[in-house]
């Protein structure tokens, strides 16, 4: 008997399938490339479920016929190539012939095209698990028009792999977004639960493509550039931010070749090493690089997926966009561009949720808003304040939680009793107990405090109202991330609303953290969500809790009087952890009788 033997057509394309249709998102970028191909005007995708369930994308393209549109569903039917010649030159972003057949071979798929030469009627083709059930003519636009329902409903072994509904549907916005941005003479529009979320002009100013993606906040932030070498035949155009705007991954970045959007490790090393110098340990400025050369100098038939591309001179390609980039960041006219830059303050869109475990704010210019600085007086509490000018007329009321200044004989209810002896560096406390030396780092103590009061509350932490409300912009994923997690911000303290495609209304806040660090708390809070891909919930609102505690906590550089150390000092030794911030760091270090001895070399 025979050990090896054929398998049969409907096997093979399962098989075939599982080398493109990875997730939905790559039905998306494929059915998307397609329309591109079929030089379409306009494409509007709708998605429900992550794309799980329902995907559908039309456009304005040219089209096809009947009988193109029966041999589409055919494995390795294309029109982009004819010879295996015609691999080294091609120009369109699709050429296998093998998307359509593998997607229809997993899902219920639909299909219906008009072609633009007046063809009275369209042409509907229907294929279920790889089989064709239905071909006939319809009403129809010119155009194409692709319905993907129920993904993997005939292959459960793969359908378990995939995540949840809103990472699935992120990673959708991800892919369009590049793919957006490499066309901005395409108008894009995706469509989410019925519900808006991505939408381009199509005119094809690829500043306008970014600020409608990410919002206008990023444009005073942008840096055109601009490079040809002639002798290379390179050119490279496109955008790049200035070092404050970051991100804590790659999201922000986009590399496209000659149209087509790419994966490269060498390019964005190159990337790397531009900035190097001008950026923090951590963080990723934003980029859009349009790389044009010559066709027969890359190879791009090396994955299914087409993500990934060969160059012949990779090196070359690595000198030129590392050259690009600096001639942007070192030209004369970026010096007043780039003045804010220099220093790194803080950017709204600069959030790194590991930045504040080892970077305490150390010299931070926020001390005009700390609740020690600005409301730990003398006066009776509970006592309502306004931390600046610009919250006094925006908030109804703060009603900050502030620790009593304890006399001596109440601090004994505590754990141990400590007295302040003076601050070192307006960061540490040096302080006195029966049992040694203290040395107490005031923000990691005040993180320590105002964690373990929001702990305490297991319904919703005590929030402020604002009189004036807050209108922050925010980019597709975030807003699928504030849509999905609503009750979680809610139970923060934030009451945030969706009042335009990529605007948020905050009407409270919680009353501990002050305005001016609200916009980066949620940004953190939205970082630590995208990076640990659908915490469970206690994850969730302990990391939470530990970056409001981080925001709303007095900062290193701030000068605190006797009284509000003493009062810093009864309030952590009533909490149950002490010792460590809720990251986990050093909050206060003991050094006995006997360790002095030692150091003092007594013993």
């Amino acid at each position: 008997m025979n050990v090896i033997h054929v398998l049969d057509e409907n096997t093979a394309n399962k098989i075939a399938a599982g080398e493109v249709v990875e997730r939905p998102s790559s039905i998306v970028k494929e059915l998307v490339e397609n329309s591109i191909d079929a030089k379409s005007s306009n494409i509007e995708i709708e998605i429900a479920d992550g794309g799980i369930s329902f995907i559908r994308i039309t456009d304005d393209g040219i089209g096809m016929s009947s009988e193109d549109a029966q041999l589409a569903i055919l494995r390795h039917a294309t029109s982009k190539i004819s010879v295996a010649e015609d691999l080294s030159t091609i120009t369109s972003l699709g050429f296998r012939g093998e998307a359509l057949p593998s997607i229809a071979a997993v899902s219920r798929f639909s299909l219906t095209t008009r072609l633009h030469d007046n063809q009275p009627l369209a042409t509907y083709v229907e294929v279920v698990g790889g089989v064709t059930t239905d071909i006939r003519e319809a009403g129809g636009n010119v155009g194409t028009s692709i319905v993907v329902k129920d993904l993997f409903f005939n292959t459960p072994a793969r359908k378990k792999f995939l995540k949840t509904p809103s990472t699935e549907g992120s990673h959708i916005n991800d892919i369009l977004t590049k793919i957006a941005l490499s066309y901005p003479n395409i108008a894009f529009k995706l469509i989410n639960n019925n519900r808006l979320v991505l939408s381009t002009p199509g005119n094809n100013q690829l500043q306008d493509t970014l600020t409608s993606i990410y919002g206008q906040k990023i444009a005073p932030d942008l840096l055109p550039i601009h490079y040809d070498n002639i002798s290379d035949n390179i050119k490279i155009s496109g955008y790049l931010s200035k070092p404050t705007l970051l991100k804590s991954s790659r999201q922000w970045q986009t590399v496209i070749v000659n149209a087509r959007v790419i994966n490269s490790r060498s390019i964005a090393k190159a990337l790397d090493n531009a900035y190097h110098s001008l950026l923090p340990k951590s963080g990723y400025p934003l980029a859009v690089l349009n790389i044009k050369v010559l066709t027969d100098t890359i190879d791009v038939n090396v994955h299914p997926q087409k993500s990934e591309i060969k160059f012949s001179d990779e090196q070359k390609i690595f000198r030129a966009v590392y050259k690009a980039v600096i001639d942007v960041l070192s030209a004369p006219h970026t010096p007043d561009q780039l003045a804010a830059t220099i220093e790194f303050k803080p950017s709204s869109y600069q959030s790194n949720p590991n930045h504040y475990v080892n970077n305490d704010y150390k010299k931070s210019s926020y001390s005009n808003s700390s609740p020690l600085s600005s409301s730990w007086q003398e006066t009776p509490l509970p006592l309502t304040v306004a931390r600046n000018t610009l919250e006094k007329e925006q908030a109804i009321s703060f009603n900050t939680s502030i620790p009593n200044v304890m006399p001596p004989q109440v601090a004994e209810e505590s754990q141990f009793s400590l007295y302040p002896l003076g601050q070192v560096d307006d960061c540490y406390i040096i302080s006195k107990g029966s049992d040694g030396l203290y040395i107490i780092d005031q923000h990691a103590a005040h993180e320590r405090i105002l964690y373990d009061k929001m702990s305490q509350h297991t319904d919703r932490i005590p929030s402020q109202q604002l009189l004036v409300p807050l209108f922050m912009d925010f980019d597709t994923t975030e807003i699928n991330i504030i849509s999905e997690y609503h009750d979680t911000f809610y139970k923060l303290g934030f009451t945030l609303e969706l009042v335009g495609p990529n605007t948020m209304r905050l009407s409270e806040l919680p009353s501990d953290i002050p305005l001016s660090e609200t916009e980066s708390s949620i940004r953190q809070i939205l970082e630590y969500i995208q990076n640990m891909h659908n915490p469970n919930p206690q994850e969730l609102r302990h990391n939470c809790l530990q970056i409001a505690a981080c925001r709303a906590a007095i900062k290193a550089g701030e000068k605190l009087n006797m009284r509000q150390m003493q009062a810093l000092i009864n309030e952590l030794c009533n909490t149950n952890l002490p010792y460590t911030c809720p990251h986990g760091r050093p909050a206060m270090i003991r050094f006995t009788p006997k360790d002095l001895d030692k150091m003092f070399k007594r013993t």
